[in-house]
């Protein structure tokens, strides 16, 4: 039948259109619905406006991709996609017109920063940096691209190696904590945690120290698409094409289909109905997939009322600052570093951890900032394509609650106020640069929490990870525990979305891990290679203890 397929994926975000990439080469027939014209999620760039400028309104760095196994597995670089590589991840410009650099492959000269602000936490760095790069390519980094683990089996494998133990050393306290043990410096601190901070981790939340560890221990491999980030989604849509997806678009999902109980279909909002004989995917939030696309009878009451208390983040949210300039931003900061023209990202107003710790009172209450930590890059300085010649785009990101409080006005005062919280900014961000000034500024446009809620319904109250990313809600009880494989309690229904494990960015995991477990679910045995992060953490231990050849022999027995 024409409208029956295989699989249907709903949200053809990116981590939709991975699945279905290995789905489809899998040699099952795949639909993607999508609500928008365009796909990719937050995977968008406009043009604004003024001709020429273009702007990437959601993600922007995407760490590390052209290396991941999804990349390569899809032949993305065969699509005409292409990533430039930004060797300055981060300069964090102080008032006093310093700076301090992270550089993306050179632990030395980072070091060398640091040692502008504490010799002793240079050399610190340095231990860190080595001690635990180990454990961040063969824990940390094998976790995220395979299904979570429970905690007590996933214990007893790391117990037996050297990386592994260095993981459950670092895990049981916060990013907060793990910093202030690392470090003694406070700027110090804050750079490596707000880093953290911008990925969306619930720095204060415990349970969560080896990300920390792990992101001093690989480094922030910083990395642009060429011609805007929706240009990685350009080059998804021609993989999922060529692999024989069909897509429809402009009509979002209404209703998951069940037949005797089990997801069989979908229905949009238009009325078109679509079959599914094997399984149905979503890539949306707990509550719109169980509450909101599913009649109540199929999704059983003490479930139900766990999926509403999934919790949203209010430090995750953003308020963007979007600029069309003259000519690009000069730094003051550059004058003794000139790397600060280098870097990526440019962190503005954070001074120390201290700052973080009283951002994060502030967002968890609702309020507005009181001082504000802006971090953001200007993407045409390492890609021209994405402005007119000689001229500049820049977007600084403000942490923001979605859900303002009461005495703040509430959620819908973000209208009111787009155009004062966006002068406020400038007006910071004309402290750290000596040519901020209205003859240099061609347009400029502020995106609220609220803003980013309207576009991408998934991302409640402009949470970018959809879903707090904290000890509760994290690993094998994200989004929760009997979820946690992709799998759901409806037969027949997975989810691939940023919901999952290991959360939101642009890393593609979901996608991939879910489509592993389909396969799995399938008996289709995958033509690519997933992860076993049992297997790898068992012969990680066996080569530590025995003799070439044991490894090998232990993933046979």
């Amino acid at each position: 039948m024409k409208d029956e397929y295989d699989g249907i994926i709903i949200g053809a975000g990116h981590n939709g259109l991975i699945s279905a990439g290995y789905l489809a080469r899998a040699g099952l027939r795949v639909l993607l619905i999508e609500r928008h014209l365009e796909i990719g999620g937050g995977l968008d760039a406009h043009e604004g406006a003024r001709s020429g400028f273009w702007h990437n309104v959601h993600s922007v760095n995407h760490r590390g991709v052209s290396d991941l196994m999804w990349y390569r597995d899809l032949q993305l670089t065969e699509m005409g996609q292409e990533y430039l590589q930004l060797p300055v991840t981060v300069a964090m410009l102080g008032r006093d017109g310093r700076a301090l650099l992270w550089y993306a492959a050179e632990p030395e000269r980072t070091a060398s920063s640091i040692a502008r602000y504490s010799a002793k936490d240079a050399r610190a760095y340095l231990e860190r940096h080595a001690e635990f790069a180990e454990m961040a390519r063969e824990i940390f980094f094998v976790e995220q691209y395979s299904p979570p683990l429970p905690f007590e089996e996933k214990r007893a494998l790391l117990q037996k190696s050297r990386a592994g133990r260095r993981y459950l050393e670092w895990q049981p306290y916060s990013i907060n904590e793990a910093v202030s043990r690392m470090f003694e410096n406070d700027a110090v601190r804050g750079m490596f945690a707000f880093l953290s901070v911008v990925r969306g981790f619930e720095v204060d939340s415990r349970g969560m120290g080896m990300v920390a560890a792990a992101a001093i221990g690989s480094g922030v491999q910083a990395q642009m698409s060429r011609g805007t980030s929706h240009k990685l989604a350009h080059s998804l849509h021609k993989m999922v094409v060529r692999a024989g997806v069909d897509l429809v678009e402009s009509d979002p999902a209404a209703r998951i289909l069940t037949r005797d109980g089990r997801a069989a279909g979908v229905r949009t909002a238009s009325g078109r109905e679509f079959f599914a004989r094997k399984f149905v995917m979503s890539g949306l939030n707990p509550q719109q997939t169980f509450l909101d696309l599913l009649e109540k009878k199929h999704v059983p009451a003490q479930f139900a009322a766990r999926v509403e208390r999934f919790k949203y983040s209010n430090t995750t949210p953003l308020f963007t600052l979007h600029l069309a300039l003259r000519e690009p931003l000069r730094w003051k900061a550059a004058e003794s570093e000139p790397d600060v023209d280098k870097a990526f990202y440019l962190i503005a107003g954070l001074e120390g951890l201290g700052d973080i710790v009283s951002l994060y009172e502030d967002a968890q209450r609702g309020r507005l900032p009181r001082a504000l930590q802006l971090i953001g890059a200007q993407p045409s300085v390492h890609d021209p394509s994405q402005a007119p010649p000689g001229q500049s785009t820049a977007f600084f990101w403000q942490v923001a609650p979605g859900e303002l409080c009461a005495e703040e006005g509430g959620r819908e005062r973000w209208d009111s106020i787009r155009e004062v919280f966006s002068a406020r900014c400038l007006a910071h961000l004309g402290q750290y640069a000596t040519n901020l000034t209205p003859a240099n500024i061609v347009s400029r446009f502020g995106l609220t929490p609220l803003d980013i809620e309207r576009h991408l319904p998934n991302m409640r109250g402009g949470d970018i990870q959809v879903g707090e990313v904290s000890e509760a809600q994290f690993l094998d009880r994200r989004p929760f525990p009997e979820c946690s494989q992709y799998r759901t309690p409806v037969p027949g229904l997975y989810l691939c979305g940023s919901s999952t494990h290991p959360g939101g960015n642009i890393t593609g995991a979901p996608g991939y891990n879910a489509a592993g477990i389909v396969c799995r679910d399938l008996g289709i045995d995958p033509w690519w290679r997933p992860v076993d992060a049992a297997t790898h953490w068992r012969n990680l231990a066996h080569r530590e203890a025995g003799p070439p050849g044991d490894a090998e022999q232990a993933e046979r027995s």
